[in-house]
């Protein structure tokens, strides 16, 4: 409960920070309807076979995959998430943790965020005799919105204060005027409309004239995927029923309480946390809980770093097996150089310390 209550007051706090610092944020922005889904696999593998020792000197490595979709609209929404990594040692694998969670959603108010829910959630881990799976009903609070156009709008202002078109940021007013054209681009014939519309939105606020070449910029960050962006939180709780004790143990109706969190600092960077407990009505002796923490951000047009932290514990009484997984990635590409640093990190029970595998790669063409 002290780890779940820690990672809840992180989001909170972080929430509040991105608040303060701007006058007006990615997440002040409301889409009419939200979906976005993103999918992330990493591998890592070394093998090292000196002739000068008898056998393989080294064998092993990480695969991690990652999955979420967020879809959100005035009646209904659901929320779908599942991540996994398994350790290798000879090609075969040795250890992993993974969790997957769905939870369907039906806004019971038109202008209060209150829901009613359904879901099903599932974890392993190392160590514990078999998978957790539970179905879920109760109540909760909370939306996500899309906050893609109004990133795009900032990530145009700031290419447009680069290449000297205007002189100082564009005021509040306009950057939402902006992402109201962007938000409906499926509704004009072009891509080149679109931007075109987006284009009188700045020259009518500023007075002045944007060229062919930075209209050409405006097309480009409206074509650009993978950019997409969102900000949101939801909280529930109800009961729940227990298909599968991971104990092996008699099932039983649960208490479940889950957290989720979305936090678009700038168009750089996304912030996404998920946290889920559940137990039967004596829930500090027996319980399961899942938490996955994940940072991205674009250090620059040619670079990015991912990080993650995943944590799954399941006790019962005395007993209890826990796991923890976290990741870091940078990627660089510098002119002619491209660079790449990975740092995995992972814990489990009945291990003396963590497991640390670094791997860094350079590559550097010469030729030019």
């Amino acid at each position: 409960m002290k780890r779940i209550g820690g990672l809840l007051a992180c989001v909170a706090l972080l929430l509040g920070v991105a608040t303060a610092a701007a006058a007006i944020g990615l997440c002040d922005y409301v889409s009419p309807e939200t979906n976005l889904t993103d999918v992330t696999f990493s591998f890592s593998y070394r093998y090292f076979d000196d002739a000068k020792t008898e056998g393989v000197d080294e064998s092993g490595g990480r695969a991690a995959i990652d999955f979420s979709q967020i879809y959100d609209s005035p009646d209904i929404g659901f929320t779908v998430a599942a991540s996994g990594a398994i350790l290798l040692d000879n090609f075969t694998p040795s250890s992993g943790l993974g969790s997957a969670a769905g939870t369907f959603r039906y806004y019971v108010m038109d202008d209060v965020p209150l829901f009613g829910f359904g879901g099903v959630a599932a974890s392993t881990a190392s160590g514990q005799p078999q998978p957790a799976v539970n179905l879920s009903a109760g109540v909760g609070y909370g939306r996500f919105s899309d906050t893609t156009p109004l990133a795009k709008a900032f990530t145009i202002q700031n290419k447009l204060l680069k290449a000297g078109t205007i002189s100082s940021p564009l005021s509040d007013q306009v950057l939402m005027d902006m992402a109201a054209v962007i938000a409906r681009r499926a509704e004009y014939e072009t891509v080149k409309d679109a931007a075109a519309a987006v284009v009188e939105v700045i020259q009518t606020a500023t007075g002045v004239t944007v060229g062919p070449r930075e209209v050409l910029t405006v097309e480009d960050v409206m074509l650009t995927t993978g950019d997409e962006r969102n900000c949101g939180w939801a909280v529930q709780a109800g009961l729940g029923y227990e298909l599968v004790d991971p104990y092996e143990g008699a099932r039983d109706l649960l208490v479940t309480v889950s957290a989720d969190a979305a936090l678009a600092p700038d168009p750089a960077s996304q912030f996404l946390f998920r946290a889920s407990l559940y137990g039967p009505f004596d829930i500090l002796g027996e319980n399961t809980l899942a938490a996955r923490a994940s940072y991205d951000r674009d250090l620059t047009d040619e670079s990015s770093l991912e990080a993650a932290y995943t944590l799954q514990r399941a006790q019962s009484g005395d007993d209890s097996n826990m796991t923890q997984a976290a990741t870091l990635l940078v990627n660089f590409a510098v002119g002619t150089t491209d660079l790449g640093l990975q740092l995995s990190l992972t814990n489990e029970s009945g291990t003396p310390g963590w497991t640390i595998d670094i791997s860094v790669s350079v590559a550097v063409d010469l030729s030019s």
